[in-house]
């Protein structure tokens, strides 16, 4: 393994998650040699660059910070009409552009899974992001992150169902949780949806805020929100779930792992 990789990579590349390798390497393909797969910067506007743009440069330049949110969502709105009128390259193109979103999914959600269940995980994420471009809304905000979110959230029912035991990280659920909980972080709050503690919204508003770190401000910009009554709805949501944590009522490993989760 190389020295400069990141923690995220070292995770994931210790998970052998041969579907998103693959799919990387079909997106390095695309973005090689005299003709690489490309944007118009000139049609999307939104202060990038007015010119052809490749795939690889493209994905770089949507994860700066300087980029605005308006910028990603013109961006991914191209990208997945591509996909949905140009054929399976394009497919891949976007796969491999939200390819870093993807693989930080897939070290969080598969640490202490064997090799076959993190093979079953990694399907279902890339199969379920796959689906969405077919699917997501391009009149809504936050393209990318709601396709990221949506297959996060299939690969989360299927790392239930395939281990019935995920073992505590260290790191735990500290910036939900004022004390170590019963698990994995995204199981637990698939858990608390499942038991009826917070409702699919309320977790996809501590998940991306929280876990992801995405800022709140950011968050309600996008969906049109008031700041303050998104910080109130989740302060709201987050001490119910402190509560069924501290309760025993919510963990990662409850019973019912054959249920179908309802978020």
């Amino acid at each position: 393994m190389h020295s400069n990789l990141t923690t995220t990579e070292q995770q994931y590349d210790a998970a052998r998650c041969n579907a998103l390798d693959l799919a990387d390497q079909h997106f390095n393909l695309l973005v090689s040699g005299p003709s690489p797969l490309a944007l118009d910067g000139a049609v999307i506007g939104h202060g990038l660059p007015a010119r052809d743009i490749d795939l690889r440069e493209l994905r770089a330049l949507l994860l700066h910070p300087a980029t605005e949110l308006s910028a990603r969502d013109a961006a991914w709105r191209e990208l997945v009409r591509r996909s949905r009128s140009d054929g399976p390259a394009w497919t891949i193109g976007c796969v491999g552009v939200a390819m870093p979103g993807l693989k930080q999914i897939a070290a969080r959600l598969l640490r202490g899974l064997s090799a076959a269940h993190a093979e079953d995980v990694i399907s279902t994420l890339l199969t379920a992001f796959v689906a969405g471009l077919a699917s997501v809304d391009l009149e809504r905000h936050s393209v990318a992150p709601r396709l990221l979110w949506a297959a996060k959230r299939a690969a989360v029912k299927t790392c239930r169902q395939a281990a019935s035991c995920v073992p505590l990280p260290a790191e735990t659920l500290s910036v939900i949780a004022p004390r170590p909980a019963g698990g994995h972080e995204d199981l637990v709050l698939a858990d608390a949806v499942r038991q009826g503690v917070i409702t699919p919204e309320e977790a996809e508003l501590i998940g991306v805020t929280r876990l992801e770190k995405v800022p709140l401000s950011a968050f309600a910009r996008e969906r049109g929100e008031v700041p303050r009554r998104l910080y109130d709805r989740r302060e709201r949501a987050e001490k119910r779930l402190t509560a069924a944590i501290q309760d025993g009522k919510v963990t990662a490993n409850s019973a019912g792992l054959d249920r179908n989760l309802c978020w």
